[in-house]
């Protein structure tokens, strides 16, 4: 039986090669946490592997991570040192990482230098390298440091011709042969040379502002089916870590689940009765029809002070009082802090029992600093699917939306918004999305333009409005699909020990809900009528 290589993914790779009807392609893997994912399948056995990105951009920390990670697995490997680094400053290098293992250099891992035979030509330092890969009888090369070679950095075809032959006579011997290439990844100077590799990876390496980017794609991967774009790509003390990019994680995940699903599944799904997800606030939850539907995404709207994380904490413990795996993801409030809300109301000690090792609640604390989007995206689902989680709380939405304006690519947000909650739909999560608004005190609120409201399948409306010289906190339902609902005004209160407080109609003060609707609609109409003067005034003036 063909071997099985599996990631973190669930990708069975010889599965799919024999359900194409082809016999199984062997792949080694490259010990880098999702690379062999974003590669479809890791690197090819035998094959010619380039690895170009400018400097600083992690060439020989990846390329080694790779090896290393051969040889821990009883994988013979030559490492070729050239112009770029000595032998002694590449083992110094490596050796503040954790993938790098002294014990395995003069057994396993071998090194040679170049410097000896490079006067002599390209050819003659292919002959030496064939000889000595020949002699261990490796499995991996390395050579590190392409550019350095005479010749190889300044004549195109020299260069071709020199990875023509590396690549083909290491693939006859069955060796995996990666080469680091000090270049522009989308440099066409660099094309000619690189038409004879099977795989190329380009590193990028950027600073938009004050703040480093790193990523990686996979230009070329000769036979294999690669996830397209540019995925985060981190170096740390274990090495290198790959990303992948959530839109193209989620096309990924949601073709396989298309694939993979039978119609009369689907079907049966289509005709199933709406599951609800309740927030133990009776009241509310009767506006709601019962509840939240299952699997869907609501976002919470509201300014400052109107009760957005005492409603989501409501959320969050009857959930784990239901028995319900939950995350909160919280980018504002401390676990400390979070306790702290909790314990000025009757929730307190159901938060402290959901916190507890088997409470069914996990709390990711988040500083909002510097949050990369993806890293973030991949982080979160990790953790869903781990527990098994069925609630979520993202407190707030809005870090996410800033992390991906901030990044190289803030055009992005609209599929990133779309791919979360796919990503969150697909898994049967149900999703609490706080975001504040921009008006302290609201009076009308507009969310038509906003991405999330837009996408999300539910919208909830906290807000403080001023009435005969009160305020008064109001919650209503702006959406809430496959169900019907409240879609009146109701107003709400937040006191000891109860906590947040939906009140009925006759409840409130006379002629407070009315009022408010009354106005909200007045207010509204006169923006409206604002908006068409001054439509009607430009053109005017554009006429001739």
């Amino acid at each position: 039986m063909p071997s099985k290589t599996r990631d973190k993914f669930g990708d069975d790779h010889d599965v799919q090669s024999a359900a194409a009807g082809l016999a199984p392609e062997r792949h080694e893997p490259t010990g880098v946490p999702n690379l062999d994912y974003v590669l479809g399948g890791g690197l090819p056995h035998g094959a010619l592997v380039l690895v170009m990105g400018l400097p600083g951009s992690g060439k020989t920390t990846l390329a080694s991570q790779i090896v290393f990670h051969a040889a821990a697995a009883g994988k013979v490997v030559l490492i070729l040192t050239a112009l770029s680094e000595s032998t002694s400053n590449l083992i110094g290098h490596l050796a503040s990482f954790r993938f790098f293992d002294r014990t395995l250099i003069g057994g396993p891992v071998q090194f040679l230098s170049l410097q000896q035979v490079l006067p002599q030509g390209l050819p003659a330092t292919a002959a030496a390298i064939f000889a000595e890969a020949r002699r261990i009888k490796a499995d991996f090369m390395l050579l590190d440091g392409f550019r350095g070679l005479p010749s190889a950095g300044t004549e195109a075809q020299a260069a071709r011709e020199f990875l023509f032959e590396v690549g083909t006579t290491l693939n006859t011997l069955g060796i995996t042969s990666i080469i680091t290439s000090e270049a522009d990844p989308r440099d066409p100077a660099f094309y000619p040379a690189a038409t004879t590799a099977d795989v190329i990876l380009g590193l990028h390496y950027t600073l938009l502002g004050v703040r480093q980017y790193r990523g990686i794609e996979v230009v070329k991967a000769r036979g294999r089916a690669p996830v397209p774009g540019l995925h985060a790509f981190v170096l740390g003390a274990d090495g290198a870590t790959v990303y992948p990019q959530l839109e193209e994680r989620v096309t990924a995940e949601h073709l396989e689940a298309v694939r993979q699903a039978p119609a009369v599944e689907a079907s049966r799904a289509a005709a199933a009765p709406v599951e609800r997800v309740a927030f133990d606030l009776p009241a509310f939850d009767a506006m709601l029809g019962g509840g939240i539907p299952r699997a869907t995404c609501t976002l919470l709207a509201g300014s400052l002070g109107t009760g957005k994380t005492l409603l989501a904490l409501h959320y969050t413990l009857a959930g784990t009082r239901a028995g319900e795996p939950v995350v909160y993801l919280g980018f504002r409030e401390s676990r400390a802090q979070l306790r702290q809300v909790a314990q000025s109301f009757a929730l307190g000690a159901d938060l402290a029992r959901a916190l507890e090792t088997d409470g069914h609640l996990t709390f990711l604390e988040v500083p909002p600093i510097k949050v990369n989007a993806d890293i973030l995206a991949d982080r979160l689902l990790t953790e869903l699917d781990r527990r098994g989680a069925q609630r979520l709380v993202i407190d707030s939405v809005a870090e996410l939306e800033r992390a991906v304006l901030r990044s190289a690519d803030p055009q992005r947000l609209e599929d990133y918004v779309a791919a979360l909650l796919q990503a969150l739909r697909s898994r049967n999560v149900t999703a609490l999305l706080i975001k504040e608004t921009d008006k302290v005190v609201a009076a009308t609120l507009e969310l038509s333009a906003d991405a999330l409201s837009v996408l999300a399948e539910n919208v909830l409306l906290l807000q403080r409005v001023p009435y005969r010289g009160h305020m008064h906190r109001i919650l209503s339902v702006l959406k809430l699909r496959f169900s019907d609902h409240d879609s009146a005004f109701r107003e709400f209160r937040i006191h000891a020990p109860e906590g947040l407080q939906v009140l009925e109609p006759f409840v409130s003060d006379e002629g407070v809900l009315e009022g408010i609707a009354h106005g909200q609609e007045q207010q509204a109409l006169d923006e409206s009528d604002h908006r068409a003067g001054g439509l009607r005034a430009r053109g005017q003036q554009e006429k001739p």
